[in-house]
């Protein structure tokens, strides 16, 4: 077993970004406890196992575990409460995976399941509960196939959006692949996650089709057409004889997903960047409700990403860049800012994609919808069309980028807005994301509400949000020092708030932090006879399905009851990001 580091990224730049978020040697030592009710010769012997199975250099214990703990974790100074793995183990094949779920349920190991542990903001790779072994996918990292017929990918965990985005290039596929704001994540694990991308396939787990899951038990499936040897439709069409079951694999610890289909835009003939700006707070409700129509119609249909000034604001710069008073920036200055810069308040982005004629109608009709509903807004256009297709890199960047499929790690920089410069520290940011609906009503009131709870706590209301056609996912994001204990607490204050705020509002979270999935109050005797099972979904989230006193979260116990296998103990969150 090695105490050394993992090999994470062959390009540097998102080599130096990942050492730049893990610190490799942590202000709070690692303390790796035992997995729970786990003898400490049981461990032993099943870290034995897993290096015979993988090697030593795949298995990594002590201070080699600084790549599995949450770079932003409040809790990093409090061991009782810090989530930590007992070791975490790298397979590279089906066959090694295979083996390894082996030793798992041999030993009574539980296993938390990743493919790059970049779900910053909500625990990264850190396990739920603290023991398991981190099983870390990004080694089997195959792009399998692209399919620029029919316009899809074939991939394995490990295959990030820059690895998708550099394979279509180098193989000449014309083909667009929908990416994250970052590029340093998984495909699968974004799309298991329930993650967005941007253009015309930007909803990524409603463009997967077809994939391949190891049971607990090692058992390997196949859905959808997937499941029929040789079928020319495993990763084209949803349609299949008997239950759809792709859906019980989102966000979820039922199985281990080793290769996933996902659906690509044609390279397009015309494609534009276009933007909507206007000047104040409020404004947000005409923008949204216009918006929400043209999206319903048809008209765009594409997401549309809405942010405020004060992101805009954080990419430039830091707080100080902007404000050297106390606490957050104020209204006034904000105003003062806005003005000074020619930013709007809120801004509207979205690409248009297709055949010349059909993109500027499109951007004719938005013009005229909003000259209509927005008058004091501003829109812009830029056209770029090729009769052979346009090619993503003569886009440029500011046009371009995620939403023409070129992975970047453009935001990074936003996380150090809470960093006075000429000051030491070490950036962190959160995340609270409600479904809401499409509503600028109500979307406005969720700004208003969420506003004091952030000033509150010390930082600005920085929320943006995804418009699909009918609802809207809102990230309120919140930055702060971790070094600074203050700051962190009042993190921590600001995700209970928000979620009181929501709660009351019946709006439920898209995805959840570690530290707020399943608890287990059972006692340790009623745990090792399978009882676990019964609290594991009374968690913050979960919690908020509570009709028929929660029969959703029944259901998905069941489930997990009836594999019966050790490797899922405890772990009842998201499968792999």
């Amino acid at each position: 077993m090695s105490t050394t580091f993992p090999d994470t990224y062959p390009d540097p730049e998102y080599e130096a970004a990942h050492l730049a978020t893990y610190e490799r040697k942590p202000r709070h030592p690692i303390k790796a406890p035992l997995p729970p009710g786990v003898r400490e010769a049981d461990f032993d012997q099943a870290i034995n196992d897993f290096i015979a199975v993988v090697g030593q250099e795949a298995v990594f214990v002590g201070e080699g575990l600084s790549d599995y703990i949450d770079p932003y974790d409040v809790n990093e100074a409090d061991a009782s409460k810090r989530k930590v793995p007992s070791a975490a183990v790298l397979p590279s094949s089906t066959d090694e995976l295979q083996a390894i779920l082996k030793v798992a349920n041999k030993c009574k190991i539980p296993l938390w399941t990743f493919s790059r542990g970049k779900n910053l903001g909500y625990g990264g790779p850190a396990p739920r509960v603290n023991g398991s072994v981190a099983l870390d996918l990004h080694r089997m990292n195959k792009v399998i196939e692209v399919n620029d017929e029919f316009h899809y990918a074939v991939v394995e965990p490990g295959v990030t959006f820059i690895d998708l985005y550099k394979y279509c290039v180098e193989h000449k596929k014309k083909v667009w692949p929908s990416t994250a704001s970052l590029g340093w994540g998984s495909v699968m694990g974004n799309t298991l996650d329930r993650g967005m991308g941007f253009g015309s396939n930007f909803c990524h787990h409603q463009t997967m089709c077809g994939i391949e899951v190891m049971l607990a038990d090692g058992d390997l499936v196949r859905t959808g057409q997937f499941g029929i040897t040789n079928s020319p439709s495993a990763f084209i069409s949803k349609f299949t004889f008997g239950p759809s079951v792709e859906g019980l694999f989102l966000q979820s610890n039922l199985g281990v997903v080793t290769k996933l289909s996902i659906w690509l835009t044609p390279q397009p003939q015309a494609f534009m960047s276009c933007t909507f700006s206007m000047p104040h707070f409020d404004d947000l409700e005409v923008m949204v409700d216009a918006f929400g129509e043209l999206r319903r119609n048809g008209t765009i249909n594409q997401v549309v990403w809405f942010t405020s000034l004060i992101e805009t604001l954080c990419i430039a710069g830091r707080r100080d860049d902007y404000w050297q008073g106390e606490g957050p920036v104020p209204d006034w200055r904000l105003e003062e800012l806005r003005k000074e810069t020619g930013f709007g308040h809120w801004y509207a982005r979205w690409g248009l994609y297709g055949p010349k004629r059909v993109v500027e109608a499109q951007f004719e009709e938005v013009k005229a919808v909003m000259a209509e509903r927005a008058p004091t807004g501003e829109i812009t256009g830029a056209l770029y069309a090729d009769d052979k297709g346009v090619d993503a890199k003569t886009v440029p960047p500011e046009h371009g980028s995620m939403f023409v499929g070129v992975p970047e790690l453009w935001s990074l920089p936003l996380i150090n807005w809470p960093i006075p410069k000429g000051r030491e520290g070490k950036a962190a940011h959160g995340d609270y994301a409600p479904v809401i609906p499409s509503s600028g009503k109500m979307v406005l009131e969720w700004m208003k509400a969420s506003k004091p709870v952030c000033e509150a706590n010390g930082v600005e209301l920085m929320a943006d949000f995804f418009m699909h056609e009918r609802h809207v996912v809102l990230m309120n994001m919140f930055t702060w020092d971790q070094t600074d204990p203050k700051q962190k607490e009042n993190a921590n204050k600001l995700y209970y708030g928000l979620y009181e705020e929501a709660k009351k509002r019946g709006y439920g979270m898209y995805r959840a932090h570690v530290n707020h999935m399943g608890q287990c109050h059972l006692p340790l005797e009623l745990v090792r006879k399978w009882k676990w099972l019964l609290t594991l979904m009374a968690d913050l989230i979960a919690n908020l399905n509570d009709f028929n006193d929660h029969a959703y979260n029944r259901f998905v116990e069941k489930i997990k009851v009836s594999q019966s296998v050790n490797f899922l103990r405890f772990c009842p969150g998201f499968a792999v990001l």
